[in-house]
């Protein structure tokens, strides 16, 4: 007999109270369990999460060969790197059926569980020549004592959002140069003070940056002052060896001052940056700081000098900043639930992820169960590798 589908029997669904949530932060959610015909061998509900990230770039290498005629001849090889790891995968059992096969029925099975602390942030970028991933699943999934039978399942995409490392605050640096041009000639000093008015941002939101210019002990004009939001994206492969893409996604410019003018207090630079990236049809990403795929970002205010000052730097300010990942749209969609949908709700299952709950994903899928050759349910699992088991609510 071939493979026969589990969706014969009925269906599963899984989804989370929220639709992202930040590392550390307790999630909730429910499976709706619907069973409408009889016969199906398992008995286990499962809840899956898992933690990705993996990445991958092109570099052309160009070398020179010597032919038969003695000739040099230029070649150009391509090279892919690539890194890949598994960092967050646990599976619990939340509920086991003490029946010979799944009952038909409908039902509810409330769980929680809290995230690590210090996961990276959700992240996907795919450009010409490289892509960058970091992602989150959680699934539900009653497998079959009988592998004739496919399991019956369902997966959720999971944001998780980057967590802050401060609260919402306010930033300000300050930077003073000592002019100089064509290398020697002494020009005066000049000093620049930023304020910006907050420290993290989501995509398309205006970052407010306050400039104090004092120019008043320089001889140079200051041109013009540029802002801009710089992106770091660091791409590591499975050896170590890594990429990092430097772009600036924004900028904006405004008028300078002259030479011994200050621009302070009363005075002072206004600028409005708008955060968004006009380059990318999917926007500004989040920040994220995953073992193979980080990316962080600065915002930069720099006032330029005029003349020639090749052996000087020009007063610039630069803090990071995070981005915070946007809430996904597709989660604003209500769930249609099955016809007569009158399930049987069991009570919340509190889950702790523990060393004993992880799993590989190559391994034997159901090496944790000692399923029985005629198909018989499993006992239920020992409280210590799923937590203790829960009565339905009546």
């Amino acid at each position: 007999m071939g493979n026969q589908q589990g969706s014969d029997f009925g269906g599963v669904y899984i989804r989370t109270d929220k639709p992202f949530y930040f590392a550390g932060e307790i999630i909730t959610g429910n499976i709706y369990l619907n069973i409408f015909k009889d016969g199906y061998p398992g008995g286990v509900v499962l809840l899956k999460v898992s933690g990705k990230e993996k990445c991958h770039w092109t570099e052309s290498h160009s070398r020179t060969t010597t032919g038969a005629d003695g000739k040099q001849e230029q070649h150009t090889e391509y090279v892919t790197y690539s890194g890949q790891t598994q960092f967050y995968q646990h599976r619990v059992a939340i509920w086991t059926f003490n029946t010979r096969s799944l009952p038909v029925g409908q039902y509810t099975f409330p769980f929680q569980f809290q995230l690590l602390s210090h996961l990276p942030g959700s992240y996907f970028e795919k450009g010409g020549d490289y892509q960058a991933k970091i992602s989150y699943r959680v699934k539900t999934e009653i497998e079959s004592y009988n592998k004739s039978y496919k399991n019956i399942k369902h997966s959720q995409l999971l944001v998780v959002r980057e967590p802050l490392k401060q609260n919402m605050a306010a930033l300000m640096g300050q930077m003073e140069v000592k002019a100089s041009t064509w290398c020697c000639i002494n020009q005066g000093t000049s000093h620049i003070k930023c304020v910006f008015d907050k420290n993290h941002y989501l995509p398309g939101d205006t970052a407010y940056l306050w400039a104090d210019v004092d120019n008043s002990n320089c001889k140079l004009d200051v041109k013009r002052i540029d802002a801009r939001l710089q992106n770091y994206l660091t791409l590591r492969d499975r050896t170590g060896r890594e990429k990092v893409i430097l772009r600036t996604i924004v900028s904006q410019q405004i008028q300078g001052i002259g030479a011994g003018i200050k621009a302070i207090e009363n005075d002072r630079k206004q600028i409005q940056l708008i955060l968004h990236n006009k380059n990318s049809p999917d926007g500004i990403h989040p920040s994220s700081n995953g073992q193979l795929v980080k990316s962080v970002y600065r915002l930069q205010v720099q006032a330029v000098l005029a003349g020639c000052t090749c052996c000087s730097k020009d007063p610039t300010v630069d803090v990071p900043i995070e981005i915070v990942a946007p809430v996904p749209q597709i989660y604003n969609q209500p769930i249609a639930p099955p016809s007569n949908w009158n399930p049987q709700v069991f009570q919340p299952q509190i889950v702790q992820f523990t060393d004993s709950t992880m799993y590989l994903k190559d391994q034997n899928q159901q090496s944790n169960y000692n399923y029985p050759q005629n198909q018989l349910p499993p006992p239920p699992p020992p409280p210590n590798q799923f937590g203790q088991m829960q009565q339905p609510m009546s």
